[in-house]
This record gives structure tokens, C-alpha cells and sequence, in this order.
């Protein structure tokens, strides 16, 4: 240590001293940076390490900028002890990043993603295959994938009459059959027998998700089996409206996770292993941008499915917009009139004929009240709403100087090509 001082006290008269040290496992390069031209000092210390030799040399010249001095170079010549070596990393905290945290996550999904593949027909004729993904969910068999892979959705009929060939990561085959799908949210659920044990994939959930959170992504695309692409989150509430997709109001997951061609049906997982989401689609003429359904909504899917054999959609015929401080400053500009709230859902467009219209509601209504809860977003109405067709909701919305009405709406069942 005294040694290193008085090679820094050579340097009293420059202005800038700087040691930056870089140590590893007992050894390391330490350089001095000076600068010629004002008078500055400074004081260093380093913790005691012992059995410790330091020496000026020139043996790497090419490392120090030039006009800096010298590179000090030091060595260790005592070895670390075995304690030390054999010391294991701390694993990391549950939703923290490790090492192995993908890897893991795969493992645990990985044996309970399939390989779907349904033989498609023209008019009788057999034009080829539609492959992809899935995932075993249950013990009995029950396997969750996307309504496009098993189901007509462009002319095309399925040879198969309802039947799938499913095959698993262990190398297992079976015939599946398409027990459910629904077109609008591009959900389906096969279901395989089997005499001999299944593994099965947990189901997480997605709410919780944040932009940036890492995710994994399984299936077999082309019909690479046992395929896992890893990324983030890039946004957890893709409105279906920003890809220019048509009817309903749907979200999805979006990622930057590599998805092609046979990926469709396959998890999206956490990296605790839960899978949060289902690998729908992407854009082909850009990378990184996935799309998956989130699994809160899957479960609710799934839900209905058990309950009612089919998703049921209360429909309003209402275009609705969520509202924050700085819309509803922008809006009371253009209109002085625009009612005092500090949010709420706006109405910009009321269907002709629909049950919203008929109930008295008019373009410029915020509705701030729904069933007897405040509400400032779209998500919260559809969640109150629920599957409530042909029962009757009270609705509060703020009008134009502030005058309130309270409206009763009946929603009708929404047509699914809608």
C-alpha cells in the first residue's frame, strides 16, 4: 500500500490523479490517468489484501490512453481458498433472473407442450396440413390451443371431422378430438385418453404482468418440436383496435419473442414456470412483435366452455373511449359544455338499433356509474358486465352542463362475426 501512495505521490504536481483498479480472483491491472495541467490531489485506500506484490512496468502499454503514465500491474501469490472456490452463487429470488431461470421455466412447461397437426380439404381434395402448438393443462387430458390451428377459418374444411393428431414431447402419439373453439378469441380445447400418466403445464396469471417482465415462448414451429425463443414483455394490454383487427374488443400480450409458423397455440410462461399466455400471431412483415391471449382471459374462456359449452358475449352497441386528465382537459377546450369529471368512459358513438340506443344513450355520454360502481375504464364496464344478456343495468352518465342521467340498458347476446 505504501508502495502505490508514493507512486501516486510522483504525480502531486498534475492536476487529475485517477487508479482504477481491476481485480479478479487475486489479480488484476491497476492504471494511473494524469492530467498535466492543474494542481489537484487526491487520496485513495484500498482494503488489505494480503501477500500482495505491486510493480511499474510497461508490459501493456497499448491498455493506458496515451499521455497517462505508466500501467501499474499487480499479482496475487497466495491462491484463493478452497472455501472460497467451492462457494456457490446465491440462487435467485423467485421472479428475479438467473442464470438458469429460462431453462427452468422450459423444463417445467416443456413435457406438456404438444404438436398439433390437422389435414385440411378443398372440396374433397386434402391440400395440406395445419400445424401447431398446444398445451396439456389437465390430467385427463385436456389440451389448449389456438381455433385456427383445428378449425375452419378461411374456406377450408378440416378432412379429419373434428380430429387431431397429437404428438408429445416424449415421443407419444394420439388422436385428439376438438371438444371447444371460439372464432373470436382464437381459443380451443382438444381432448386425448390416455392409460398412461400426462404431464401437465400450471396455469399463472397474467395480471400482474408488467413491460419488461422476461417470458418464454414454446412450440414446435415448421414442426421443430421442443422449440423455446425467450424475450420480454413489450406491452400487456394490445388493444385488437391498434392491429386492425375488426369486431369485438379483444387484448392481447405483446412480446418480442421469436413466433412463427407452427407456433400458434403454443405457452407463453413466466420464468416461474406458469404459463400466462397463448401464442397467437404475429406481424410478418416485423420482428419482435408476438401476440398472445392472456391467460386471465383464456381461464374465463375456459370457464364458459365448462358451464355453458360456449363463450357468451353481452353486446351494448356502444364505442367507448377511457378518459384521463389531460383528454379531459383537451376536450374541454373544444367544448366548454364537456361535463366536470375526473374520469370516467366516454361515448363517442352509439349503434343504430342496439340495445345502448334504445336504453336513451347519445354520442358525448360519460359514463361514470355501471350497475351501481364507479368506473373509469373500458376493462372495468366489460368485467362488471360479465355474461349478463337480457338482464337489466343501471347506467350513470354525465352529460353536457353537468346534468346527470341514469339510464337502463338490457344487453343483447353479441353475434360472434361481429
Amino acid at each position: 500500500m505504501r508502495h502505490i501512495l508514493r507512486k501516486c505521490s510522483l504525480f502531486k504536481d498534475k492536476s487529475f490523479i485517477r487508479l482504477v483498479a481491476l481485480a479478479a480472483a487475486g489479480s488484476g491491472i491497476a492504471y494511473e490517468l494524469g492530467n498535466r495541467n492543474s494542481d489537484w490531489s487526491s487520496r485513495i485506500s484500498i482494503r488489505a489484501l494480503p501477500h500482495y506484490t505491486f510493480s511499474s512496468n510497461s508490459l501493456f502499454p497499448s491498455l493506458a490512453p496515451s499521455g497517462y503514465g505508466s500501467p501499474l500491474s499487480f499479482s496475487s501469490v497466495s491462491s484463493a481458498s478452497s472455501a472460497d472456490v467451492n462457494k456457490e452463487s446465491p440462487k435467485p429470488c423467485c421472479g428475479c433472473l438467473g442464470r438458469d431461470s429460462i431453462a427452468n421455466a422450459a423444463a417445467k412447461v416443456g413435457p406438456a407442450v404438444v404438436n398439433l397437426s390437422v389435414p385440411k380439404g378443398f372440396h374433397g381434395m386434402t391440400v395440406g396440413k395445419s400445424i401447431g402448438s398446444g398445451t396439456i393443462i389437465d390430467g385427463d387430458g385436456t389440451i389448449l390451443t389456438c381455433a385456427h390451428v383445428v378449425v375452419d377459418f378461411q374456406g377450408f374444411t378440416s378432412s379429419s371431422k373434428g380430429k387431431v393428431d397429437v404428438t408429445l414431447q416424449d415421443g407419444r402419439s394420439f388422436e385428439g378430438t376438438v371438444v371447444n373453439a371460439d372464432l373470436h378469441s382464437d381459443i380451443a380445447i382438444v381432448k386425448i385418453n390416455s392409460k398412461t400418466p400426462l404431464p401437465t403445464a400450471k396455469l399463472g396469471s397474467s395480471s400482474s404482468l408488467r413491460p419488461g417482465d422476461w417470458v418464454v415462448a414454446l412450440g414446435c414451429p415448421l414442426s421443430l418440436q421442443n422449440t423455446i425463443t425467450a424475450g420480454i414483455v413489450s406491452c400487456v394490454d394490445r388493444k385488437s383496435s391498434d392491429l386492425g383487427l375488426g369486431g369485438m374488443r379483444r387484448e392481447y400480450l405483446q412480446t418480442d419473442c421469436a413466433i412463427n409458423a407452427g407456433n400458434s397455440g403454443g405457452p407463453l410462461v413466466n420464468i416461474d414456470g406458469e404459463v400466462i399466455g397463448v401464442n397467437i400471431m404475429k406481424v410478418l412483415a416485423a420482428d419482435g412483435l408476438s401476440f398472445s391471449v392472456p391467460i386471465d382471459s383464456v381461464s374465463k374462456i375456459i370457464e364458459h366452455f365448462k358451464t355453458k359449452g360456449r363463450v357468451v358475449r353481452p353486446w351494448l352497441g356502444l364505442k367507448m373511449l377511457d378518459l384521463n386528465d389531460m383528454i379531459v382537459s383537451q376536450l374541454k377546450e373544444k367544448d366548454v359544455l364537456f361535463p366536470d369529471v375526473t374520469k370516467g368512459v366516454l361515448v363517442p358513438m352509439v349503434s343504430p338499433g342496439s340495445p345502448a340506443e334504445q336504453a336513451g344513450f347519445h354520442p358525448g355520454d360519460v359514463v361514470v356509474e355501471f350497475e351501481g360502481k364507479p368506473v373509469g375504464s373500458i376493462k372495468e364496464v366489460i368485467e362488471i358486465m360479465g355474461d349478463k344478456v337480457g338482464k337489466p343495468i343501471k347506467v350513470v352518465v354525465k352529460r353536457a352542463r353537468n346534468t346527470s342521467a341514469t339510464l337502463t340498458v338490457i344487453p343483447e347476446e353479441a353475434n360472434p362475426d361481429m
